[in-house]
Parts: C-alpha cells; structure tokens; sequence
C-alpha cells in the first residue's frame, strides 16, 4: 500500500540531497573520463590508479566524515524538539571536531600513500600514476570533512538545498580546472593523472567556503547561534563522536574491503598477463616458470643499463600489459557511485526525517518516512537497471574509449543491473538506522558481511575461475544480505528506543 501524501515532504527533503550528491560523485567520474581521453598508455594504467585513489580516500576522509552521521542524528533532533540553540551547539563542535582530526589523520595519510600503493599494487604504471593523484586528494581531506560537518547541520534543519547550490558551484568549477590541468591548456602545466587530482582539491575547497558563508547568514545565526565559543563542551562533543564513530568503523570495514577487493581484481590482471606469456610459442613448456622464477631474479638485481641484456624484452612486454580489469572496477566503481550517491541521498533525507520524528515523540510517523521513502528508491532504481540493463556499452563508452575494458566492464554492468534496486534499499535502510541513532548495529553488521566477502570475491572469481563477473557477483550478495538484515532490524522496531 502507498501512502503517496508523504511522498512530496520526502522528496522535497531528498531531491536536493541528490543533486548535491551526484555533482559530487561527478568530480571523481570527471576524473575518470578525462583520464580515459588521454593517450592509452596514460589512460588504462591512470584510471586503474585512480580505482585505486578513491577506496583508499574514502578510507581516510570517509572515516572522518563520518561525523555527519552524528551531527545530523543530533541537529535533527533537537530541531524535532525545537531547541534550536542546541542544534547551532551541535555544528560549532562538529566543525571543531572536524578541523582537528582531519589534520592529524590527512597528514598521516599523505605521507604513508606511497608504501600503501605498493601494498595494493605491483604494476609500476598504477603507482606513478595513482600516488601523486591521491597525494592531492589527501589534501582535500580538511575541506571534505568540515564540508560534511556543516552540511550535516543544514540537512538536519530541513534545509537540503544549500549543499545543492554548493556543490553545483564546486563541481562546475572542477570541470573548467580538469581540462586546464589534465591537458595542459594556454599557461597550465601539462600534469595528466596529477593534474585530475590538483583540480579537484581546489574544487573541493571552493565549495567548502561556499558553505562556510552560508552559515554565516544572520538569519541562521540569529536562530541557531552557531559558532559561540561558549557552546564549546565536552558533552556535545562526546555525544557527537559518540554516535559517529561506529558509523566511521563501518566507513573503514567497507573501503579496506574494497582495496581488498580491487588487490583480488588485480589478479585477474597478473593472470591475463600469465597467459599471454603461456600462450605464446616461443615461451611454452614446463621450464617456463622456472625461466621466470631466473627473469624476474635478473631484473631485481641493481645491474644498471647492463640488466637489458640479461633480460628478455619480449617477455617483460607481455607480462606488463594494460590492467584491464583494475580499470575496469574503477569504472564500475564510478557508475555505481551514481546509484550509491543517490540511494545515500534518499537515505540522508530519510534519517533527517527520521530523527526529526522522533524528537517529535512520533516513531510511527518515523517508520511511514522509512517505508515510503523505499518505496519510491524501489521505483527509480528499478526503471535504472532497465536502461542500465539496455545500453551497458554506451554507459561504458562515456567513460572509456578503451575497447577491452569497455567489454569487461559492459558485462558486469549488466548483471548489476538486476540488483540495482537492492544496493538502493540497502543504503535507505542503513541511513534510517543511522539517523536513529543505531549505529553501532550497522557497523557490526557492515563489519561481519565485508569479512565474508572477502575471501567469497576470492572464491568465486578465482578458484571457480568466474573472473569480474564472479567477483562483481559476490558484491551483490553482500548488498542482497545487508538490505535483508537491516530491513529485519527496522521491523523490529528496538531503533524507536534510542536516546541521543
């Protein structure tokens, strides 16, 4: 049964969100597309880095970020209770909170990038590409998070279209920066895969002093009085970190899985590159992995401009070449972000609306919101994975003008589009927890079924030699668990109980 009259209050709320959001996933699919216009010696390997860059940023800053997830929680509660100092209290120790950590962890991080890349990949390519990328999004790492600090406050006073404005602003002005610093136009240095990265840290900071300003309005200050030093304590600050920190866990469990998951990917690479030595006359036999085992010691030995001649050229070449799948997963990672942003975005509506109600002292209407709002993800994602399931290599080819990875992607793109709606419902879902307050659930259950999917990714797609499609398969197992146990938690209804 439909109960359509909420439907104009959730999308209201969640329309902006969305537009917010997708003008930010644009910055790292902008990134994708411009890499894959270059040369293709530049753009499989420079893609593949960037596959590589976006876990590994969203382990770090998504792990911080995840302070929006306790602002909201609480912004949106005392504005359901009409204490609206409270919730100006709450921004100014978010945004306090979030200064600081993001220095200290940004900074560990840029300095450990290099040896985490090595970790993750061999391929030299990737890394020379991937880690001055990252480095520059690192730096970022300051605006991404106070940026989410105070969009978590405006989220949670009902007013979704600021972040909108700002990101549509920062995102247009990442476009004009990526085509300047990728390609090198007029006075701009020539930087490629670097310059993707340059471009979009100075975008990121745009938009965060577009919502710096904004909450600076007389307006919002008259009515929340944001950013008193008085309204500095311990407590609020506690009651924040608090409630985020299980939802930053849950941030951690999910992006180390993914580089996991991307190294795993990255076998299939080594793999295609094992074959084409095995398939090629001159290297068959049963002495060949021998003869590489005596290569490979050659090549590590500091022989300098002598080691040529104690090398096989013709082999190196075909055991280097282009990481087809890692570029791909970045593609697919890119694509799917799409969905994953805007299903978060419906979600983040949702656990505004959510809290609200249950400041309120009204869960039933609460768990309408959580229901409805399914509904309509449900509806749209379904109509998605229509035409995602109808022009799989057009999707692709926006992003791609690489022929094999087009195909390898194309493929798995079309098998996810069956499961698009569940991926959607399992983001609703988790967000409605979130927004009462039930993180700690999440992170346990995020934690458990990404333990699992680990070694299932392995399984499938490499001892049951189902390659991407196996891999990719096992994601949509994890997303069909996470909707079903987090749906179960929602019926049970204990989330109605929680106090923040």
């Amino acid at each position: 049964m439909f109960k359509t009259q909420y439907w104009p209050t959730i999308l209201k709320m969640a329309i902006p969100i969305v537009i917010a959001m997708l003008t930010q996933t644009a910055i790292n699919i902008l990134d994708t597309v411009m890499v894959g216009w270059l040369d293709p010696s530049f753009a499989v390997a420079g893609q593949s880095a960037l596959g590589f860059s976006t876990p590994l940023l969203w382990l770090f800053g998504g792990f911080l970020c995840s302070i929006s997830i306790g602002t909201l929680a609480i912004v949106a509660r005392r504005q359901g209770e009409g204490k609206f100092k409270l919730a100006g209290a709450a921004l100014t120790n978010a945004v306090v909170i979030a200064v600081i950590s993001s220095l200290i962890v940004g900074t560990l991080a840029y300095l450990f990038v290099p040896q985490i890349f090595r970790m993750l990949i061999d391929n030299d390519a990737v890394v020379a590409f991937g880690v001055p990328y990252a480095r520059y999004r690192l730096l970022g790492v300051l605006s991404m998070v106070t940026t989410a600090a105070i969009k978590s406050f405006f989220d949670g006073t009902s007013k979704t279209y600021v972040h909108m404005v700002a990101s549509i602003v920062m995102n247009t002005a990442n476009i004009v920066l990526n085509y300047l610093l990728i390609f090198g136009v007029g006075p701009f240095p020539d930087m490629n895969v670097a310059g993707a990265g340059l471009a979009s840290l100075i975008a990121t900071y745009i938009g965060l002093a577009i919502m710096i300003g904004w909450s600076f309005f007389p307006a919002i200050r008259k009515k929340y009085r944001n950013y008193h030093p008085a309204d500095l304590n311990g407590k609020t600050s506690w009651d924040i970190v608090r409630v985020s920190v299980p939802s930053g866990l849950a941030n951690v469990f999910l992006m180390s899985g993914f580089l996991v998951f991307f190294k795993i990917v990255a076998l299939l690479d080594e793999k295609a590159s094992t074959d084409m030595v095995l398939n090629t006359s001159a290297y068959a036999g049963t002495a060949l992995p021998h003869w590489l085992a005596q290569q490979n010691a050659l090549l590590d030995q500091t022989l300098g401009v002598h080691a040529i001649w104690h090398s096989d050229l013709s082999v190196s070449l075909l055991s280097s070449l282009p990481p087809v799948y890692s570029s791909s997963s970045n593609l697919l990672v890119s694509i799917l972000s799409v969905t994953f942003m805007s299903a978060m975005a419906f979600g983040t509506g949702t656990a505004s609306l959510v809290s609200q109600s249950l400041g309120k002292k009204d869960p039933k209407l609460a768990e309408i919101y959580i229901y409805e709002s399914a509904k309509i993800t449900i509806i749209a994602f379904v109509a998605l994975g229509i035409f995602t399931y109808c022009f799989p290599e057009m999707i692709v080819g926006w992003l791609s003008q690489v022929n094999s990875v087009i195909q390898v992607t194309a493929s798995v793109l079309r098998m996810f589009s069956f499961a698009l709606f569940i991926l959607a419902c399992a983001m609703v879902f988790t967000q409605a927890l979130f927004g009462a307050g039930n993180t700690k659930f999440v992170m346990y259950v995020e934690g458990g079924l990404f333990i699992l999917l680990i070694p299932l990714a392995y399984f499938i797609g490499i001892t049951c030699g189902l390659g991407a499609l196996g891999m990719w398969g096992s994601v949509i197992i994890y997303a069909s668990a996470l909707c079903i146990i987090t749906f179960l938690k929602l019926r049970g209804g204990s989330w109605k109980e929680i106090k923040i």
